[in-house]
């Protein structure tokens, strides 16, 4: 807001700065506040810590407020468009009057961006493709930003007064990738929670099924409040999945949710597995719901505590934001043993790629950092672009000497899907391939993927013992978990990959472990969970394989 509207530059670097520094900040922002430490975080001096201080407690600051003033609503929503920089955004504002999306897409109906200089035909398609995908999600929240918002909620709840059980339900338990609301399961008694909420929240919440608010984030927050005598009915009724209700439907009908309920208070127990047993279903665990009634028993899926290490990471050698000692020891905190490095090859320029000459420093330099370790290991990579002929970016003599290779598509987004397809199956089959990329390119309520054929790249894989990654970037969750079956089918093995360009990308490895988890996965079927020297020995025997 304060760019669009050309307000003092440093004051605007400051915010920036400030920005950067709560996201990548190894410690919860919310742990600071309350315990009055932000000012001690280098870079926040005191003013900024309260600026900070007073947003986190009441969601707002009149800086924001002012600045919202002096903007057409729906300004900033422009710059989600692909194509709109800041300078075209102020271009279109401030001599067309085109200050939302619904102007913009009147405008590229009518034909008028492309005689525009600095537009033209092209970019109007791009940004009409662009709205018609955005309308179809404009209810939808990353995964991430709901798990942030309803951990927030459930914090508050179990403060309150009266409150018992607080347990998720609805979509976010079943694991999706978009959420529309958070569902919250509260027991409670109705009345009295709505007058704890009302009193501490400001609210003017009133008697409803269930009690609807918005979080600071705008994500809706329903809660459905039961008593404890219902709560494993509810939770078994609430949580749902597509395919676990249809069965329930055909046991018990179109009344099926009221006849849980009346069942459950013959069983009198508040575990939702005791009463699958008692009402003879089984019951499988919440990310499964949406594909299977059935599930094999003896498969455990995979947890977060099952990794081991992670690859897929961007240091201030190309485009990440944190050096990569920094890297290093933020991973080595969460526990995990060793840290896959991969910068951008070459011909990535625009995101500072890295040039023969700099791979072989920054080797030089990660053997100086594994000199220093003994229960940590860094892993030579490079995220090396699959170039149009199917063939990596860097020779194979370079090549030869990193300990693994992520093969990604960064370009050429727009291909049929066997011109797409063909590039990345040729790459599958280069010795030097370790790992597939983000195989669909995707971008998560912004772009939707190159549409290659993955049952055929699925089979190369397979065929050249080569590893897809799940890339766990809160706006690509790709692969798509709908995949994971038939690449367990085919003995394809997973890595589980934040794509971190910051110290704060490394904490969203349990994204993709919710997504392998609906996708059926169990430890064995993704290879970061292996340990440190199981790791070494498994990068070796595959190098140049």
């Amino acid at each position: 807001m304060m760019s669009l509207l050309d307000e003092n530059p440093f004051k605007i670097r400051s915010f920036e700065k400030a920005a950067r520094i709560v996201r990548d900040h190894e410690e919860d922002m919310g742990v600071l506040v309350d315990e009055d430490r932000l000012k001690d975080v280098p870079g926040v001096g005191s003013t900024l810590a309260y600026v900070i201080m007073y947003y986190a407690k009441a969601g707002t600051v009149g800086l924001e407020t002012e600045l919202e003033s002096q903007l057409p609503v729906g300004l900033a929503d422009l710059l989600d468009l692909p194509g709109l920089g800041m300078q075209k955004v102020k271009l279109l504002w401030r001599e067309y009057d085109i200050n939302n999306i619904e102007s913009l897409q009147l405008a590229c109906e009518g034909d008028k961006l492309s005689s525009m200089k600095g537009f033209g035909p092209k970019l109007q398609v791009k940004l009409l493709d662009a709205i018609a995908f955005r309308s179809i999600h404009e209810k939808d929240f990353y995964l991430d930003i709901a798990l942030s918002a309803a951990q927030r909620w459930m914090d508050n709840l179990n403060r309150l007064p009266g409150v018992g059980r607080v347990e998720l339900t609805g979509k976010l338990r079943c694991g999706d990738k978009l959420i529309q609301s958070v569902e919250i399961l509260v027991e409670a008694d109705q009345a009295r929670l709505i007058s704890e909420l009302n009193d501490h929240y400001d609210y003017a919440l009133s008697d409803a099924t269930p009690l609807i608010f918005n979080d600071k984030s705008t994500i809706p927050i329903h809660l459905w409040v039961c008593s404890s005598e219902n709560f494993a009915a509810a939770q078994l009724v609430r949580t749902g999945g597509e395919v676990y209700s249809e069965n329930l439907n055909k046991i018990y009908g179109s009344e099926a949710d009221s006849t849980i309920q009346v069942l459950s208070e013959q069983v009198n127990t508040s575990s939702e597995k005791s009463l699958c047993a008692f009402i003879g279903i089984q019951w499988i665990e919440p990310e499964l719901r949406d594909v299977y009634a059935h599930f094999p028993e003896d498969i455990k899926l995979i947890t977060e505590d099952d990794i081991t290490g992670t690859f897929h990471a961007h240091s201030t050698w190309s485009d990440g934001r944190n050096s990569l000692e920094e890297l290093a020891e933020a991973t080595r905190k969460i526990g995990y043993q060793y840290l896959g490095i991969s910068e951008h090859s070459q011909a990535a320029y625009y995101a500072n790629g890295l040039k023969p000459d700099r791979v072989k420093s920054q080797w030089e330099r990660i053997n100086e950092l594994n000199e220093g370790y003994s229960d940590f290991h860094i892993f030579k990579g490079i995220e090396a672009d699959i170039l149009s002929d199917g063939s990596l970016d860097y020779d194979e003599d370079l090549l030869a000497g990193f300990d693994f290779v992520i093969a990604s598509i960064h370009s050429h987004f727009h291909l049929d899907p066997v011109k797409q397809t063909d590039p990345i199956v040729r790459a599958l089959q280069s010795p030097f391939t370790t790992i597939l990329g983000h195989p669909t390119g995707r971008m998560l309520m912004a772009r939707p993927g190159y549409n290659p054929d993955l049952p055929t790249i699925m089979d190369v894989a397979a065929e050249h013992d080569k590893i897809i990654e799940i890339n766990t970037t809160p706006k690509r969750l790709d692969l798509d978990w709908r995949h994971l079956k038939y690449a367990r089918e085919k003995g394809v093995k997973i890595s589980i990959d934040p794509d971190a360009h910051s110290i704060s990308g490394l904490n969203t490895v349990p994204l993709g472990v919710q997504m392998a988890r609906k996708g059926g996965l169990s430890a064995s079927d993704v290879v970061n969970t292996i340990d440190m020297d199981e790791m070494t020995t498994f990068l070796k025997a595959r190098r140049g394989k």
